[in-house]
C-alpha cells in the first residue's frame, strides 16, 4: 500500500519504538572482544610493570630490615653504657679460660660466658639472665655447646634455647639444626688477630673503662654483625664460613693468606666452621666476638684449633656494608670500601692498626 514504509525499507536513520538508530544497533552488534594480539599485548605490560615493580618492593622491606637492625644494635650500645653506669667497667667479651693460650673444645672448669649474657637485665630480658647459673661452664654438664646422648640440655637449657628478637638482624636467615638461641650481633675483640685478650673494648676476662678508649668513643666500634653460619658442611658461604689455615704465620702473612682464600674450592684449606652465631650464651670467637684484622665482609680464617690467630671479619647479608655501634651508643652503615688502616683503627681503644 502507498505511504507504507516495510522493515527493509528502513533508511538507516530511522528510529525504532524506543528511539534508538537502527545504525547504533548495527553497530553495536558488530562489536568484537579482544584479539589474542591485544591480549597478549596487556599481559606484556603488566608483566613489565610487575617486573619494575617487585626490585622496588625488595628494596623498601631491605630498607625496612637494615633500620631494624642498626635499632638493635642502638639497643646493644644503650645496655653496654647502663651495665658500665652500674659497674664502672664494661662487661668482658669472653669469661675465664681454663687453658687461655691452648686452643681446646672447652672444659667443665670453663666460664667462657660471652658479654651478651651479662647484657640480658639491660637488654629487657631479666627473667633470661635469672635462668643462667654462672657457676657452672655455659653448657654443663656438656662442653662447648654439645648435648647430650640423649640430646639433654644442660642445665642452662632454658636461657640457652631462647631466641631474642634483639640479638638477631632480620635480613639473616637461621639456617642452623641447633636448638640453641642464635646472635647476628658480636663484640669487638680489636684490631689484632688475638682472638684472646685483644685490643678492643671486649677481650678475654676485660674490664675496660670508657676512659681507657684513648681514640674517643665515636671513633671506637663497639658492636658489629656478622652473618649467621649455615649449619651445614654442604653449604658454602663465604660470609660467615671460617678457614682453617693452620701453619707457623707471621700476623701479616696470616691476613694475606686468609684474604686470597678460594671458598668454591673447599681442597684450598684444611677444614671450615659452619657453626658462625649458633649460640649467643658463650663467648667463642666463632659466636660472638669479631675483629677488625680484615675488612667488612671479607674472608674468615682461624690459625688451626687455637682462637690466638684469628681474622674473624664482620659481615652482613645487607648489600655493600655493614652495621656497625661505635662506642658512643651511634650506629651506621659502613661500606665494603673502607680503608682498611682506618677500619682496624676503628676496632682498637687506642688506634693500633
Amino acid at each position: 500500500m502507498a505511504g507504507i514504509r516495510t522493515q527493509d525499507n528502513r533508511g538507516p536513520n530511522m528510529l525504532d519504538a524506543e528511539g534508538k538508530s537502527f545504525r547504533s544497533v548495527v553497530l553495536r552488534s558488530r562489536r568484537r572482544g579482544m584479539t589474542i594480539i591485544e591480549l597478549l599485548t596487556v599481559v606484556a605490560i603488566i608483566a613489565v610493570l610487575i617486573a619494575l615493580l617487585i626490585p622496588a618492593v625488595q628494596q623498601v622491606r631491605e630498607s625496612s630490615r637494615r633500620m631494624k637492625c642498626l635499632a638493635n644494635l642502638r639497643q646493644f650500645g644503650i645496655a653496654s653504657h647502663n651495665y658500665h653506669d652500674a659497674h664502672r667497667v664494661l662487661p668482658f667479651g669472653v669469661g675465664f679460660d681454663e687453658h687461655p693460650t691452648v686452643g681446646h673444645i672447652g672444659t667443665l672448669n670453663d666460664r667462657r660466658y660471652s658479654c651478651h649474657s651479662l647484657l640480658l637485665p639491660y637488654l629487657e630480658q631479666s627473667q633470661v639472665y635469672a635462668a643462667i647459673n654462672f657457676n657452672v661452664a655455659p653448657f654443663h654438664p656438656y662442653v662447648s655447646a654439645l648435648t647430650g646422648p640423649g640430646g639433654e640440655l644442660g642445665v642452662n637449657a632454658i636461657a640457652a634455647t631462647a631466641k631474642l628478637d634483639v640479638f638477631n638482624c632480620p635480613s639473616d636467615l637461621d639456617r642452623m639444626p641447633f636448638p640453641w638461641g642464635t646472635t647476628n650481633y658480636r663484640s669487638c675483640n680489636g684490631s689484632s688477630w688475638s682472638g684472646r685478650n685483644g685490643n678492643g673494648m671486649f677481650g678475654q676476662i676485660s674490664s675496660v673503662r670508657f676512659g681507657d678508649v684513648v681514640d674517643g668513643l665515636s671513633q671506637t666500634a663497639m658492636f658489629s654483625e656478622r652473618a649467621k653460619g649455615t649449619g651445614s658442611p654442604n653449604v658454602l658461604d663465604h660470609l660467615s664460613d671460617v678457614y682453617n689455615l693452620d701453619n707457623l704465620w707471621t700476623e701479616s702473612d696470616f691476613r694475606d693468606a686468609c684474604d686470597v682464600v678460594d671458598w668454591k674450592n673447599p681442597s684450598a684449606y684444611t677444614t671450615r666452621d659452619y657453626d658462625s652465631g649458633q649460640t649467643w650464651l658463650e663467648g667463642n670467637m666463632n659466636w660472638t666476638r669479631y675483629n677488625h684484622s680484615l675488612g667488612p665482609n671479607r674472608l674468615s680464617c682461624k690459625n688451626g684449633t687455637t682462637w690466638n690467630g684469628v681474622a674473624m671479619s664482620a659481615s652482613s647479608r645487607h648489600t655493600g656494608g655493614v652495621n656497625l655501634l661505635m662506642g658512643d651508643g651511634s650506629a651506621q652503615f659502613v661500606s665494603d670500601s673502607i680503608d682498611i688502616q682506618e677500619w682496624r683503627a676503628m676496632g682498637s681503644i687506642n688506634g693500633d692498626k
